[in-house]
């Protein structure tokens, strides 16, 4: 997992060196997110969507970590706060619902030895498959929030 603020991304040599996170970086630095609407779209070698506007931060027994195999995760925080928790796949874990191939996403109840961070506006997370990750939880208080989430395949 790493995390920073959008204008060190382009900056940091390995990670720009990797075709789709330059090209996500790319697209954060030249899109106007709030005139697209909620959806997908597709680019180059991946996607990402919009979630919505109304979208808020839950408490923790509220929203389950997930984990994909196939793809890397970069969570770009249009605005808002959310905190974020984030373990090793190898942890234990208690599995809420199984693996599913299609959209590529398992999801957990519970993982031993989370950790936690803190996204603001304008900061990214990127997560690789070995990255067990809860998003979108509150920091305090309950928050609306609205980011950008690129799925990279690997």
């Amino acid at each position: 997992m790493i995390t920073g603020f959008i204008e060190d991304l382009r900056t940091n040599k390995w990670l720009s060196g990797i075709g789709g996170i330059s090209k996500a970086t790319e697209i954060i630095e030249n899109t106007d997110f709030s005139k697209l609407e909620d959806g997908t779209y597709r680019t180059d070698g991946g996607f990402f969507y919009i979630l919505s506007t109304y979208n808020t931060t839950r408490q923790i027994e509220e929203k389950p970590a997930e984990a994909h195999r196939r793809n890397i995760d970069i969570q770009y925080l249009i605005y808002g706060e959310e905190k974020v928790g984030y373990a090793d796949i190898k942890n234990p874990k208690k599995s809420q619902k199984i693996y599913d191939e299609k959209s590529d996403i398992e999801f957990f109840s519970r993982i031993e030895g989370e950790s936690f961070l803190i996204l603001k506006k304008g900061m990214y997370a990127v997560f690789f498959p070995e990255d067990v990750h809860r998003p979108g939880l509150s920091n305090n208080e309950t928050r609306g929030i609205r980011k950008a989430i690129f799925k990279l395949p690997v």
